[in-house]
């Protein structure tokens, strides 16, 4: 696609990629996009689904042609070249690798880069404020390129370089920072040497003051060590005495007990002799409990008895109130009628109505009215007749059930009868059975000799049984209680030689143990001082102060001397701090120097940059004084730009100068636009060798109503189109055909057509994918 000279108009709808053009451009020159503002990634320069793009260029710098290509690869790096054509068809090759082709852009082009370019060459209506919000810094660096300063910039870097050097920054201290903290350490470390030789003065002093502490020390220690140990072997002699007097007490108590224990000894065998005589009278009860058992049988036997008695009576009671209660039902339901015994033919008369009643039909439907009369008069006497028969059937039926349910009731009260009578004589047998077996019983009971005299008279025979039951156990426990009773006093009589051994040895124990308190002494203790449990620990508690207090002075002598030893060894290795304190303070001075120089050579080149930049504000505010009442309609024309490029304008209304904030944001679009192409204007005659003949204007005309619309139009084709050879008008806006010189159609990112307005032929323009 080629571009003529004049006003190009790029437009489409919303979204169609208008602003790719301008993309494609600076892309082709510097490998960098309006949008983002950084380095695009590959990623965000392909459209989804794309593999890989071409970028190709051709610009004329004077009378000198150039192409640059550029390729982007999503997963090969990219590549790019960049050509000079010649008059005849061939061409040089300036660069083949991206860095190279940017910076050879970048020198063709008198050193303008892409920030400058940006800066000065794109006004879009969305980034209006792009210089106006740059840092000072790089907002007074990209005026110093077009004012042809650029050397200015250098020698800034190099003396922001080197001041950043000496002094730093935030996170990188500088050089004079670190000798600054190196002359700070030395300055310690000679506080620390000259306290170390004060110390060391002090030592001695303090080491001898110390061991004549000690001396006394120590033989204070030793007079209360001497008297503790003797206190101590007092405590010990008085404690074993008690120990030994208290044993002597414990085993006399002991040889007296056992000396008690052999006087009872003969009363135990007349107690034993006793306790076996009386075992002999219970000999016969095993006999006694083999009866018991045979007797406690024969009663469970007769209480099975007695509770089967109770049941048949209770059965007896049932069925005979069951019989009285159905001899009176039947009683209740009477004697049936008698029954017509003729049978009634019912399917005789059910045959004649319906032959009746199908002949009467037949002859309706056949025309003949009378015969079909007769024919329903005789079905209709049949009808009743079998009526009659069905009621007589029904009345037998009943007569039927009610004979079945007195049949019925009289089988069952003779079942009930035969059960009653079966009950009666099985409750006659049980009563004999029983009278039997209670005489058994008590026969049984009275057989026991022992207790025959307590149940004589007694006809109960349970009653009977428990009393002898009773009498067993209590015979029983008396004899267990006297088995056991022998059982001891058995083992008593054998543990009597046992006794009279132990004896013997607790008298012996005794006789030892008088020995040893007769020969435990108690020690001499120093005259006018007597004993006692507080004395002691009084002074165990001193001598182990006095311990401390030696292990505290040893340990104070010891320190000493360690100290004296580092304090001597430090002032050897450090004999020259004070020479290299006097070295890093000439280091610092030096630094200090070089550091106040720069700043002043910083200061002074700001200061001359500044007055030459200066030179291009009142440019500006001329150009804006132009070009304000064109695109106001009128309404502001004077301005005043600040040291920093912050906007103030004259309102007519307040009689004063505004800043632009105060103003609406449909004006305030108006203020930064005059003063981007005013800036724009202002530093063309600045630039150095070279400056860009083409302006692009993105979207300018977005906030304005139709009036001031027209004044930027007539901006366009007046002062604008006299200073940029080729103007690009990015405009959703219609009706603007008539004011460009080329229309370029855009769809979906793509070249849809151009149009020249002074080609009246419209040819569609395919740009590849």
């Amino acid at each position: 696609m080629t571009f003529s000279e004049g006003i190009s108009l790029i437009t489409g709808l919303n979204e169609s990629g208008k602003s790719t053009i301008l993309d494609a451009i600076l892309f082709a020159l510097f490998g960098r996009m309006v949008r983002p503002s950084q380095k695009p990634s590959n990623e965000e320069i392909l459209s989804y689904g794309t593999g890989e793009a071409q970028v190709k260029l051709e610009f004329a710098i004077g009378d000198v042609k150039y192409r640059v290509v550029r390729e982007v690869h999503k997963t090969r790096p990219n590549r790019a070249q960049l050509y000079e054509l010649g008059g005849d068809g061939r061409q040089k090759t300036l660069a083949t690798t991206v860095n190279d082709t940017t910076s050879e852009v970048e020198r063709l082009l008198g050193g303008i880069t892409y920030n400058e370019i940006v800066a000065s060459s794109v006004v879009a209506q969305k980034d209006l404020e792009r210089l106006i919000k740059q840092r000072l810094d790089d907002r007074r660096k990209v005026v110093n390129v077009f004012l042809n300063l650029d050397s200015f910039n250098k020698v800034q870097d190099q003396f922001d370089t080197e001041r950043t050097r000496i002094e730093g920054t935030t996170r990188n201290p500088g050089q004079l920072t670190v000798e600054r903290e190196r002359l700070q350490s030395v300055q310690e470390k000679l506080k620390k040497y000259m306290e170390a030789e004060t110390q060391l003065s002090t030592l001695a002093g303090k080491i001898e003051k110390l061991k004549s502490e000690l001396a006394d020390l120590e033989k204070k220690f030793a007079t209360t060590d001497s008297l503790h140990k003797t206190l101590n072997k007092y405590d010990e002699a008085v404690k074993l005495q008690t120990s030994l007097r208290q044993e002597i007490q414990d085993k006399s108590r002991l040889a007296e007990n056992l000396q008690r224990q052999l006087s009872g000894i003969s009363s135990q065998r007349e107690e034993l002799e006793k306790a076996r005589s009386e075992i002999d009278q219970f000999s016969g009860l095993p006999e006694i409990e083999s009866q018991l058992t045979q007797a406690s049988k024969m009663l469970e036997e007769l209480q099975s008895a007695g509770i089967r008695r109770v049941q048949l009576e209770e059965s007896k009671d049932n069925l005979q109130a069951k019989i009285a209660e159905k001899t009176k039902q039947a009683s209740s339901l009477g004697s049936p009628k008698p029954l017509d015994p003729k049978p009634r033919r019912v399917w005789t008369y059910l045959i004649s109505t319906s032959t009746l009643g199908a002949g009467a039909i037949l002859s309706f439907f056949l025309g003949l009215p009378q015969v079909a009369v007769a024919f329903g008069s005789l079905a209709i006497a049949s009808l009743l007749l079998l009526s009659r028969q069905i009621v007589s059937l029904s009345q037998q039926a009943s007569s039927s059930r009610y004979e079945q349910e007195q049949l019925t009731s009289l089988q069952l009260v003779s079942s009930w009868e035969t059960e009653l009578a079966e009950a009666q004589q099985n409750l006659t047998d049980i009563q004999e059975d029983t009278v039997r077996k209670s005489g058994d019983l008590l026969g049984t009971l009275g057989s026991i000799t022992r207790y025959s005299a307590k149940v004589g008279a007694t006809k109960d025979p349970k009653a009977a049984f428990e009393t002898v039951s009773s009498l067993f156990d209590n015979d029983r426990q008396s004899h267990q209680s006297l088995e056991a009773k022998v059982k001891l006093l058995s083992q008593q009589l054998r543990e009597e030689p046992q006794i009279k051994e132990r004896l013997d040895l607790i008298q012996s124990e005794i006789k030892q143990v008088e020995k040893k308190f007769s020969a435990a002494q108690l020690p001499d203790l120093p005259e006018g001082l007597s004993f006692s449990e507080m004395l002691l620990e009084e002074t165990a508690e001193a001598r182990d102060t006095l311990k401390e207090s030696v292990s505290r002075n040893k340990a104070q002598i010891e320190d000493s001397i360690s100290r004296q030893l580092e304090l001597r060894q430090l002032l050897e290795e450090n004999n020259d701090l004070e020479d290299q304190v006097q070295t890093q303070m000439k280091k610092v001075m030096l630094l200090e120097k070089d550091c106040a120089v720069v700043k002043l050579s910083v200061k002074g080149l700001e200061q001359t940059s500044e007055s030459l930049r200066n030179r291009v504000k009142p440019q500006v505010e001329r150009y804006m004084g132009l070009i304000l009442p064109v695109i106001t309609s009128g309404r502001y024309k004077a301005v005043q730009l600040d040291e920093d490029y912050t906007v103030r304008v004259f309102d007519p209304e307040a009689g004063e100068f505004k800043p632009k904030e105060v103003f609406s944001g449909g004006t305030e679009d108006q203020l930064l636009l005059a003063m981007r192409l005013a800036f724009a204007l202002a530093l063309i005659p600045q630039a150095k060798g070279h400056h860009p003949e083409f302006l692009f204007l993105d979207e300018p005309l977005g906030s304005s109503d139709r009036v001031r619309r027209e004044g930027i139009l007539a901006l366009l084709h007046q002062e604008l189109s006299q200073n940029f050879k080729q103007i690009f008008l990015i405009s959703h806006v219609g009706d603007l055909e008539a004011e460009a010189d080329t229309i370029i159609q855009m769809e979906n990112g793509a070249v849809r057509e151009v149009v020249g307005r002074k080609s009246p032929t419209r040819q569609p323009v395919v740009v590849p994918a």
